[in-house]
């Protein structure tokens, strides 16, 4: 009994590190690419192409070293939640589902998991028959024990740069 709470403990640290690297791209992603988004005008001097910034952000992202960090799956539970609907209000959730939305759409290098991931939360998400569409995730990915927004508040907690 005692081993398998320290290995519980282990994996534990190690899906909570995953989250940590998660929130560290989400800071680096959100102030550079985002902090403009609300400004009608650039003026003429400052044009700024959204869409190539977002495609050379997203082509530095190692998205399978990412994945391979994260044993319980919580980052392909997040996504999923997300896309189902999950913290509709939260201006957090809103950056990452844009940029999940935009890296699915446009880019070849994301893996099929986590794109996957994202299409079966947006199928959770049209069910007009759940109340709660993104609960549904959880029996998707049961490792990770984790709500949308406990990990956006793990992110917000341990995100922050140094």
């Amino acid at each position: 009994m005692g081993w398998r709470l320290i290995v519980l403990g282990i994996v534990t640290l190690g899906s909570l590190y995953t989250l940590h690297l998660l929130a560290q791209d989400f800071m680096k992603l959100s102030k550079p690419l985002f902090m403009s988004s609300g400004k009608r005008d650039l003026g003429p001097s400052l044009s700024y192409n959204r869409t190539a910034a977002l495609m050379n952000f997203e082509a530095k992202i190692n998205w399978n070293k990412m994945l391979q960090t994260d044993p319980l799956k919580c980052a392909f539970s997040l996504i999923c939640q997300l896309a189902a609907g999950a913290e509709p209000q939260d201006a957090q959730a809103k950056v990452i589902y844009e940029f999940i939305a935009f890296s699915v759409e446009n880019s070849k290098t994301i893996p099929a998991p986590l794109k996957e991931s994202f299409e079966n939360g947006l199928q959770f998400g049209a069910n007009l028959k759940v109340k709660e569409k993104h609960t549904q995730c959880y029996r998707r990915y049961p490792l990770c024990l984790y709500s949308a927004r406990t990990m956006l508040r793990f992110m917000s907690l341990f995100g922050s740069e140094r």
